[in-house]
């Protein structure tokens, strides 16, 4: 890049400012010359207007104060760019660099999750995909960051970067298409960033180099709770090549041998693939070892640590009705006969209402009879409307009464569990996904206690229009964004599907409704219940 001349050194004073053409050129008491960007790289405020103090310049506008040598920010945020500068016959000459300075974005974006600097967050996110950067690159990197750091596995990261891939390209009517993927990152990278705040990376296990047993032994080392061997054999898969078709096949059985952390596992697997998928796409292989790597190793780990909540009293009954179906080979059975045919309507009918309105009992058995029959899609069908069901019919008293401990996003999981079944069941060919099934139709089963009086639905909502809503910042809390966004992508995908608008118009209902955001009362509750009176928290689900 050439030298631009700005002015005469002669109209600089030592220990003053001065500013030419978006460049600001610093003269120190001892007569050195620095420049920079006149920009702040905060809100971008003219430097021009500051103070200098020796070495150091301040921005008035936020008493952000930077290093006039390195560019560094001594108080605040992210660092000021600086430019070579010299006198050339008397003359003030700067060659400015204008392009992203990549690496330093990269810095500073790490910085910025590690502080979580949100608005850093966004101004880092601007510049790298302005450097060309690919979004779903981005946000692999940022379900990474989650995963690396998770003391017990990923967060809801994964999941909701995996879904904002679909958005990427759908900008919400009468915004800036430029900001829409600035603010789809850096909502999945926000969440990050909360989510392991003031934790260090992991200590990861090496990869362990996968041998002919390989996805059974994942398999045994996940029931063992043996998190950093399952961490390192699942590596050595993704050092190994391993297609997703076979990681699929590993990753399944374990969440098919329990239900676990509410179904957050089971949304995951497929989530976390596609990001490894998105970000190989998006670096031509360059990078995506590493990120794959860092995805795969931090699921399998959060899945060894999670909850089998399969073991608690509330699925007793489904335990004992899992071990007669399974004796009666109902499993293998099921599978063999599966898509055989549909169901006649009355038959899909009587399945419907088991599922929406029958007890966990009955739910559960019409369901393995209309499997057996062959019925799947019935079933999975079935399945998304009871849960579009629940959601539909949530009572909004539970939301509010702070003794209660299910809310608005306990109920949102009966329906985005209910789609990632239908997506393993899709992606994995095996008598085993049978569990799944049937273990996601207790799941909804046994959230009957949260309905309400029947409540009254909006109109077919437009997709779109809800979409918008969810992009206004209505949620105040990053974990209810990731609900949102979450639950609206299944509801639209299943809408579409069954040409029905239950699932859209129950999540409408919910965008509507009243949220409680802030726990605190409740949690000030649950408190005083368990120190004072020695019980847990007051539970209705189950």
């Amino acid at each position: 890049m050439d030298w631009t001349p700005l002015f005469p050194l002669t109209a600089l004073e030592p220990g003053h400012l001065k500013a030419h053409h978006g460049v600001l050129v610093v003269r120190t008491a001892d007569g050195a010359l620095h420049a920079m960007e006149n920009a702040c790289p905060h809100q971008g405020y003219p430097l021009a207007q500051g103070t200098l103090s020796g070495g150091t310049l301040t921005c008035c506008w936020h008493n952000f104060k930077f290093d006039v040598t390195s560019g560094a920010c001594v108080m605040g945020e992210e660092a000021v760019r600086t430019h070579p500068v010299r006198v050339v016959d008397g003359v003030v000459e700067v060659r400015r660099h204008v392009e992203v300075d990549v690496a330093a974005a990269w810095t500073s974006l790490a910085q910025a999750m590690a502080r979580v600097q949100t608005g850093r967050i966004a101004r880092d996110v601007a510049r790298l995909l302005s450097a060309g950067v690919p979004p779903a690159r981005l946000l692999a990197w940022g379900a990474a960051w989650d995963a690396d750091r998770g003391e017990y596995g990923p967060s809801h990261t994964a999941a909701l970067a995996g879904t904002l891939l679909g958005w990427l390209d759908a900008p919400v009517a009468g915004t800036d298409a430029r900001a829409h993927p600035v603010q789809l990152v850096t909502e999945a990278l926000d969440l990050a960033a909360r989510a392991v705040v003031g934790l260090p990376l992991r200590v990861r296990p090496a990869a362990e180099a996968p041998g002919a047993d390989a996805a059974a032994e994942l398999r045994r080392r996940v029931e063992a709770e043996d998190a950093p061997g399952a961490e390192a054999l699942v590596r050595g898969m993704v050092a190994a090549g391993w297609t997703r078709p076979a990681l699929e096949a590993a990753l399944y059985p374990l969440v098919a041998d329990h239900f676990l952390d509410f179904g957050h596992m089971l949304i995951y697997v497929a989530k976390t693939l596609d990001l490894a998928e998105a970000a190989d796409a998006a670096d031509a292989g360059s990078a995506s070892p590493a990120t794959a790597d860092a995805l795969l190793g931090g699921l399998v780990y959060g899945i060894a640590c999670g909850t089998r909540e399969d073991t608690l009293p509330p699925w007793a009954g489904f335990r004992a009705r899992w071990k007669a179906f399974a004796a009666a080979d109902g499993p293998a059975l099921a599978f063999a006969a599966r898509n055989a045919a549909p169901l006649p309507p009355a038959d899909r009918a009587a399945l419907r209402a088991a599922l929406a309105d029958g007890t966990a009992a009955e739910a559960f058995t019409a369901a393995a009879a209309a499997l057996t029959r062959g019925a799947w899609d019935d079933v999975l069908d079935a399945l998304v409307l009871a849960g579009a069901t629940r959601l539909a019919r949530f009572d909004l008293a539970h939301d509010a009464d702070p003794t209660v401990e299910e809310g608005w996003l306990d109920v949102t999981h009966r329906l985005t569990v209910a789609s990632a079944v239908r997506e393993a069941v899709s992606r994995w060919a095996d008598p085993e996904v049978t569990r799944i099934v049937l273990a996601a139709v207790h799941f909804v089963a046994i959230a009957r206690p949260l309905d309400g009086p029947a409540a009254t639905l909006p109109p077919a909502p437009d997709a779109a229009e809800l979409r918008a809503i969810a992009l206004r910042d209505r949620s105040g809390r990053a974990i209810f964004f990731a609900h949102d966004v979450k639950t609206l992508a299944v509801a639209e995908a299943e809408s579409a599907r069954l040409g029905d608008p239950l699932p859209l118009q129950a999540v409408a209902r919910f965008f509507a409704a009243p949220v409680r955001e802030r726990p605190v009362q409740r949690l000030a509750h649950e408190a005083v219940r368990l120190v004072h009176d020695g019980k847990p928290p007051r539970t209705l689900s189950g």
